[in-house]
């Protein structure tokens, strides 16, 4: 029998709290593994100790306060700059379309002579000139301009689509830094308890001082560990917010969303989707119709062009001779004033310049954009081909730790734990398959982030999400 703090353990009922990381009695399923696993391998009581604080883990993972992924997707939508500053591209376009529709100002002319050498003599004039903007000058216009808010909104869309999968990503990341923090965490404690018990066994002289010396070196290790860790989920943490245009005040606090959510589209429905629903894609295309626009617009400006006009002038002339004013019947000098109206209108011949450069200039503008449009849907072909693939990969690996690795890797640990204490092993064989376990665990931690991120690259080359399928 061995005293420790005043409880009594037998050789066969000690347990060496390192080794029951993970275990349970019942089956585990997978989604359990790191955090109710590890809860019922804390049930054991062990000494009384001060409150201990709250883990860092706990801080960032929170089921309940946690900011689910789709709402962070959200969030990031309605408060990151970089993107409110791209919608602001929106309304540029909106006002050149604005600006488009309206009419050309009439132009008016004032215009006077005076003879220096004799002010009798003078000239002055009154005239209004109106652009009519004939063959549809005006139209095209329009046409170009809406064609461009469109194409704009289509980018500011696909520049949405970008940011959703940048976030998506970071917080698998997250949640996969936080995921082993955890465990390290909960395998730190775990063995510190073992050392304390440890400790005391080598005190009676129930154990060798070499159990003492390896259990403190793995203390160690498993402490670097979790600062690694810890520092990691910081970072990771802060460029989340940065994503999603979070003050720095403000909490952030995720949840655990490694889910297993199958996808039921084949690839090739994957790919119909992605070719009809990209934003990108539909710009490219977009930008096909702005193209087609631009050429219709330069050959309406090569044509002629009208304005209308019309001036009201008035001439002054003043006589050598006398006559007299018939109100006074004093001589005074003769004048003769006349008025004068004409109209016409101004057109301009397009015998030079017909606009064939900016002619040559759109055509060249449409081919552009018609090869962008191609290569664009083969980018997009193999996009959709890689990310099915991926997905598929990230399935079948997730499904062999589900059935097998997890299941074998627990199985080897009881055995060598039962071995240990019936004293066949020591206890580093105990803590070599203690690591093997975690690796396993953390592996799988991966690959779970692998299924969880090939889902997501899937929703960002399709351009929509997949939702629960």
């Amino acid at each position: 029998m061995i005293r420790t703090d005043g409880t009594f353990m037998t050789r066969t009922g000690f347990q060496l709290f390192i080794t029951s990381l993970l275990l349970t009695a019942a089956p585990i399923t997978p989604a359990q593994i790191t955090r109710d696993t590890l809860a019922a391998s804390l049930t054991s009581e062990p000494p009384a100790t001060a409150p201990t604080p709250k883990p860092e883990s706990a801080r960032i993972l929170s089921p309940v306060a946690g900011l689910s992924l789709e709402d962070a997707v959200k969030y990031a939508l309605a408060n990151n700059k970089n993107l409110m500053a791209d919608r602001m591209l929106i309304a540029q376009a909106t006002g050149r379309l604005k600006q488009a529709g309206l009419k050309p100002n009439p132009m008016l002319g004032i215009a006077g002579s005076i003879d220096p050498m004799d002010v009798s003599q003078s000239n002055y004039s009154v005239g209004l000139t109106l652009p009519l903007e004939p063959g549809g000058r005006r139209a095209r216009r329009i046409e170009v301009a809406g064609r461009e808010l469109e194409r704009m909104k289509l980018e500011v869309s696909d520049r949405e689509r970008r940011l959703a999968a940048d976030v998506r990503l970071k917080y698998g990341e997250v949640v996969e830094a936080v995921r082993n923090l955890e465990l390290n965490e909960r395998l730190l404690d775990l063995n510190q308890q073992s050392y304390r018990v440890v400790k005391a066994r080598v005190t009676e002289g129930a154990s060798a001082p070499l159990e003492e010396s390896l259990l403190q070196v793995e203390l160690g290790r498993i402490e670097a560990q979790r600062t690694a860790y810890a520092t990691r989920a910081a970072v990771l943490l802060e460029e989340l917010r940065s994503l999603l245009g979070m003050p720095s005040e403000e909490q952030l606090q995720v949840r655990d969303e490694f889910i297993e959510r199958p996808v039921s589209l084949t690839r090739e429905q994957m790919l119909e989707k992605a070719l009809g629903s990209r934003p990108d894609l539909l710009a490219a295309r977009a930008a096909e119709a702005v193209a087609a626009a631009l050429i219709a617009q330069a050959k309406t400006e090569g044509k002629m062009d009208l304005s209308v006009f019309a001036e009201f002038g008035l001439q002054s002339n003043g006589f050598d001779q006398l006559g007299l004013n018939p109100s006074s019947g004093k001589p005074e000098q003769l004048f003769m004033r006349n008025g004068m109206i004409r109209g016409g209108v101004t057109i301009m011949l397009p015998t030079r310049n017909k606009n064939q450069g900016n002619i040559e200039a759109a055509v060249a503008m449409a081919e552009e954009a018609r090869l962008r449009r191609e290569f664009l849907e083969s980018v997009i072909r193999r996009e959709v081909a890689a990310a099915y693939a991926r997905y598929e990969g990230a399935a079948k690996v997730l499904k062999t730790y589900n059935t097998d690795l997890l299941a074998a890797s627990q199985n080897n640990l009881r055995v060598v734990r039962g071995s240990y204490d019936l004293g066949y092993v020591r206890v580093t064989d105990v803590l070599n398959e203690q690591r093997r376990l975690v690796d396993v665990q953390m592996s799988y931690t991966s690959a779970l982030k692998e299924y969880y991120q090939s889902r997501a690259e899937l929703e960002n080359v399709l351009g929509t999400p997949l939702g629960a399928q």
